[in-house]
């Protein structure tokens, strides 16, 4: 929805209307407003899907961001609500206030990269856009480290939301652990990191220097080194469902022991440091990376 009645602009709410604007707006004409209990959620009912492992996996999600937060580092994710009403049917909680990069590249056909959304949307070299850039890189590099961990597949652009405030947000966890789409473990790189990810940091798919890129890297390096210390407590969470029959432990006895060795308990604080920087150098603009999102195109007409 435009804000002027026109076409939609970049700098309009990313659902069309605020979350608050939208839920001071029911509130009003709700019978039951006034009552101080009164709340307003939104969700989907999904079904067809085994919704246990989405359950699962926004517990992780959870488990990730309060290791952040206890250890007072900036990396940031957005948990999410899964209530599971059978195998095979759940509620889910919608994220507010926010668009697939799908949906916003469909939506404004002008734009052809994310980093041209962040300029439109902010005003480039703006103090919003630095803010906005700040946002990006403190969620990339929280869902960056999670993604490697649990090894989260399917990373196309319809499963990576944008906020208002310009933060990347990671929904679908179908495949994770040790399953993959179709069976075929294609997405190899430890995460997601491509060339228009990079240009929203200042960077390229060489990796080029900027502040924000170099603080991505020291972002993960803290996160990577914290989450090593609570090793066991995810571990464990998934240890204890491992008999549950989700797809995510088709591997057998080996999830948990692979899932053990990507935290890397044997090596120094030092040699951790450039493991993570391997990874980030073995994600950049990753050419299966790229072919899986050409793939989504092609088949999907995920942009």
């Amino acid at each position: 929805m435009a804000t002027d009645g026109g076409d939609p602009k970049p700098t309009d709410a990313l659902a069309g209307e605020l979350w608050t604007v939208k839920k001071e707006r029911i509130r009003r004409s709700s019978v039951h407003g006034k009552l101080p209990g009164w709340d307003l959620r939104s969700i989907i009912v999904k079904s067809g899907d085994d919704c246990r492992q989405e359950h699962l996996a926004v517990q992780l999600v959870a488990h990730f961001y309060d290791i952040y937060q206890e250890a007072g580092l900036p990396l940031w994710l957005r948990p999410y609500e899964v209530i599971v009403t059978s195998a095979y049917a759940a509620l889910i909680e919608t994220i507010p206030d926010t668009a697939s990069i799908h949906s916003i590249k469909s939506r404004f056909p002008n734009i052809l990269s994310l980093r041209d959304y962040y300029v439109a949307k902010y005003e480039e070299n703006s103090p919003n856009f630095k803010l906005a850039q700040r946002n990006f890189v403190e969620s990339m590099a929280g869902y960056s480290i999670l993604s490697y961990l649990l090894q989260v597949k399917d990373r196309h652009n319809g499963n990576l939301l944008i906020d208002e405030e310009g933060h990347i947000i990671h929904i679908d966890f179908g495949f994770m652990l040790s399953n993959s789409p179709g069976g075929v473990n294609f997405e190899s790189a430890p995460f997601k990191l491509t060339r228009e990810l990079l240009e929203v940091m200042d960077s390229d798919a060489e990796g080029t220097p900027s502040e924000f890129f170099d603080y991505f890297k020291v972002l993960c390096i803290q996160g990577f080194l914290t989450c090593r210390k609570h090793a066991e407590r995810v571990i464990l969470l998934v240890e204890m469902l491992q008999d549950s029959g989700f797809p995510c432990f088709k591997g057998g006895t080996r999830t948990i022991l692979n899932l053990r060795k990507r935290f890397h308990l044997s090596l120094t604080e030092e040699q951790c440091v450039s493991l993570v920087l391997s990874l980030i150098s073995s994600s950049m603009d990753a050419w299966r990376t790229r072919q899986y999102d050409y793939y989504q195109r092609v088949l999907n007409g995920i942009l």
